[in-house]
């Protein structure tokens, strides 16, 4: 067998995880443009609430089976682009951060 899903894992016949992190990768990707404009962009939502849907459902989906995941410089950096993707299109209020 060459590759085979399982509970949203992928796992290769070679054990690589690229596949695995670019799946995860895109998926992040995918939330972030479905959540940009009803919460990124959101001047009602306060930071404290996206700072909830990041940690609760962006984070979750990035990270999932990360476990098996060997973490070398190139997937460390794989998995941060996205985070930091949806932390700097935050539109924060000028209150929250004094300025």
């Amino acid at each position: 067998m060459e590759k085979f899903k399982h509970l949203g894992a992928v796992f290769t016949s070679g054990g690589r995880r690229s596949e695995e992190i670019d799946t995860r990768v895109g998926e992040a990707n995918a939330v972030l443009r479905e959540f940009y404009w009803s919460v990124v962009t959101k001047r009602e939502l306060s930071n404290i609430a996206k700072l909830s849907v990041f940690k609760s459902v962006f984070v979750p989906i990035l990270t999932y089976g990360h476990e098996f995941w060997i973490m070398t410089e190139r997937i460390l950096t794989q998995v941060q682009a996205p985070k930091m993707g949806f932390l700097q299109n935050l539109r924060c209020d000028k209150g929250a951060y004094g300025g």
